[in-house]
């Protein structure tokens, strides 16, 4: 696999942030990555948004966990947090 658009690449991202692509395919994308000018920065917004949410605490059973957390931490922030 290579020479991935844009949207292929970014259908593989979850993927490779699982370890789950083979090794081609994982080549490919780091390629796309780093030849590419508008994939890089939504990959590392997503691998930044995964790690603060890993580090909201705890595993999540399910979506309204999920969203509880979320709006706890947002909570957290207080007024100062909006518009950051």
């Amino acid at each position: 696999m290579s020479g991935l658009t844009c949207t292929e690449a970014r259908a593989m991202v979850s993927d490779y942030i699982d370890g789950e692509l083979d090794s081609d395919a994982a080549a490919a994308l780091e390629f796309h990555l780093t030849s590419c000018a508008s994939c890089p920065p939504l990959y590392a917004s997503l691998v930044t948004t995964l790690a603060e949410l890993k580090a909201m605490g705890g595993p999540v059973s399910d979506v309204d966990d999920l969203v509880r957390k979320v709006t706890e931490a947002v909570k957290a922030l207080g007024p100062t947090g909006a518009g950051r």
